[in-house]
């Protein structure tokens, strides 16, 4: 018999495969919630739901994720939001069944994704903690799950704090609408190190300093060789510091991450990459 598939960004997901990873993961829910946010996922009309949906079942909180819309301005920018839904899919059946620091995925169905609640982001967090000790522990641990997310095989394609939360004790990564298998790979696990650092810096530039340990606390978890990687890929492209000079002399917080790039590097390649 031939088996049917789903279409997942270029990957094919056989029904049986997903079969199995549906009854592991239910094994975390009870069928009644399962059927309750089953319902709650399926309650609009068709093209009036909202994307992202905030549900309430007994005293916990999960969010509904659908696939975006967007116009034909916008598909042109950001590319095919359908491909883009299935891709966030398929990591989330990688990366849960590899038990890797993300959400477990609740419920799925053919138009909707079905998340428990994480936490508050890291962005927000680091921007409105008071306390400078828990401002550094929460991102020292952010800095050693991406280590762990590296070290199981994955590449998240663009992670940032705002991509991250505070799940309980440990960080939880999140919005995998980029990912690709083809980046599960030592470059692709350099380039989410420089991206990553390159977000702290530009949008939390209060944790500047604490960077370099943040690093070291990653390069303990993460696979040998991809601090190496990331210094190479800094070099290949430092040209860019020179080049947007004039976009970094802006005033306040206009250009901040034109601003972040002499800071980067110095972070991979300058005085406090050699702390």
């Amino acid at each position: 018999m031939e088996k049917r598939c789903a279409r997942t960004g270029g990957y094919r997901l056989y029904d049986g495969q997903r079969d199995t990873y549906k009854r592991d993961m239910n094994d975390t829910i009870s069928q009644s919630v399962e059927n309750e946010l089953q319902q709650l996922a399926t309650a609009h009309a068709a093209g009036t739901a909202p994307r992202i949906e905030r549900v309430e079942v007994g005293e916990h909180v999960y969010w509904i994720k659908r696939p975006e819309r967007l116009n034909w301005r916008f598909r042109i920018q950001k590319g095919d939001p359908r491909a883009a839904f299935e891709r966030e899919r398929l990591a989330f059946h990688e990366m849960n069944a590899a038990h890797a620091p993300v959400p477990v995925l609740c419920v799925e169905g053919d138009d909707y994704l079905v998340l428990p609640d994480s936490g508050m982001d890291l962005r927000t967090l680091l921007q409105f903690e008071s306390s400078a000790t828990v401002r550094r522990d929460v991102l020292l641990k952010a800095g050693r799950a991406l280590g762990q997310f590296h070290s199981l095989g994955f590449s998240h394609g663009r992670p940032s704090p705002k991509d991250m939360c505070l799940s309980g004790d440990e960080i939880l990564l999140l919005d995998f609408e980029r990912y690709k298998r083809a980046n599960n790979t030592p470059k692709g696990h350099a380039r989410d190190l420089v991206v990553f650092a390159f977000n702290v810096t530009a949008h939390s530039p209060i944790m500047y300093d604490d960077m370099p340990d943040v690093l070291d606390v990653y390069r303990q978890e993460a696979p040998d060789g991809t601090w190496e990687l990331a210094q190479v890929w800094c070099r290949r492209v430092r040209w860019a510091e020179g080049l947007t000079k004039p976009a970094q002399w802006r005033k306040g917080n206009r250009g901040r991450e034109f601003k972040a790039i002499p800071r980067l590097f110095d972070l991979f390649l300058g005085e406090k990459a050699s702390r």
